[in-house]
């Protein structure tokens, strides 16, 4: 297989109310026309189904609601005007990435071991959330938001998978992913905000108060298929600190290491990333943790400790300083 890219991630939902003169950050942005979108007839499992299909996404659906399917491709399409602006350069493929989103967790579960074939245990074990395989990705409905985030995140690996030649470290797809997951539907169109995402907000700040964060030189070694069998509150953390290193590079002190994640994603994508080891130029090769210390290392132009020291200084503005910003935005 060319790319294995396990994507599990909880989905539970934190609400809270805001008052009129909490601060905000960030700003929510998303396409200012809706995506055109053709559908047709389709068949699973002997069942009426439909197709979606837009520029960049053919989307396989057993939702029985059309207008529903139409606002998941709108949010993927949405999608993938901010990815290509994150990674702004890259140059994307013409050719539709298919998804497959069905309607219940049976549908997605039978479909999984069809398809995936000896890693379809691992996927088994996602309870809410979803998974890419190569260049494609398989979710089930969690119901409006979480739906939408799901896909809005998977997404981005799809992007990754179809659009770059070598591989990023999986913690930081993993983070950048979870960028992508705080997003409104306003008049049926997806508004991004890629300062925030409260639900990891929060299980970042219940990370540092119960004392149960991951190093960072240990957490940039890990990918999703290590906390798949964890605890709930161990894969929140794991997610929770990606997110927090992503937000880090796009935003951290002033937006001072963005050119370097945006000079990292251009090589990445070009499969002329700086890697010491050799194995990340290519994705399908295999993973190899060791490699991403040098990479950090070069691209942030300081030794991991001192990316560590700048890195737990902005999670912990991020928890405290700016929780209640996170919530009123």
């Amino acid at each position: 297989m060319r790319r294995f890219q396990a994507v599990i991630f909880s989905l539970a939902l934190f609400l809270s109310g805001c008052s009129a003169n909490r601060k905000t950050i960030g700003l929510r942005l998303g396409p200012d026309q809706p995506a055109a979108i053709k559908t047709e007839p389709w068949t699973y499992e002997g069942e009426p189904a439909f197709r979606l299909s837009t520029e960049h996404y053919s989307i396989y659906t057993t939702f029985v609601d059309p207008a529903y399917a139409k606002q998941v491709a709108q949010v993927l399409e949405g999608g993938f005007q901010q990815y290509s602006q994150v990674a702004a350069g890259v140059v994307t493929s013409t050719q539709p990435m298919n998804c497959y989103v069905f309607a219940r967790r049976d549908q997605w579960a039978e479909f999984t071991r069809r398809n995936t074939g000896p890693v379809a245990g691992v996927y088994l074990q996602i309870n809410r959330g979803g998974y890419t395989l190569r260049d494609w990705f398989v979710a089930y409905d969690l119901g409006d938001f979480r739906t939408f985030s799901v896909a809005a995140h998977e997404g981005w690996h799809q992007f990754c998978a179809r659009n770059f030649v070598g591989r990023l470290p999986p913690f930081l797809e993993e983070g950048m992913a979870c960028m992508f997951e705080d997003l409104q539907m306003k008049d049926d169109l997806p508004r991004f905000n890629l300062s925030v995402n409260r639900i990891r907000a929060h299980a970042l700040r219940r990370a540092i108060d119960h004392r149960t964060l991951l190093p960072l030189e240990q957490l940039a070694t890990m990918h999703a298929g290590e906390v798949v069998g964890r605890s709930g509150e161990m894969i929140d953390t794991f997610y929770a600190q990606n997110w927090a290193f992503a937000k880090f590079l796009w935003e951290g002190e002033h937006g001072k290491y963005r050119p370097a994640l945006q000079k990292l994603l251009a090589d990445t994508a070009s499969g002329e990333v700086v890697d010491p080891t050799g194995t990340q130029r290519r994705s399908w090769g295999p993973w190899n943790p060791a490699a991403v210390r040098p990479l950090l290392e070069h691209y942030l132009g300081m030794p991991i400790d001192e990316i560590d020291q700048h890195y737990q200084r902005y999670i912990s503005t991020v928890a405290y300083e700016e929780y209640q910003e996170q919530f009123a935005s």
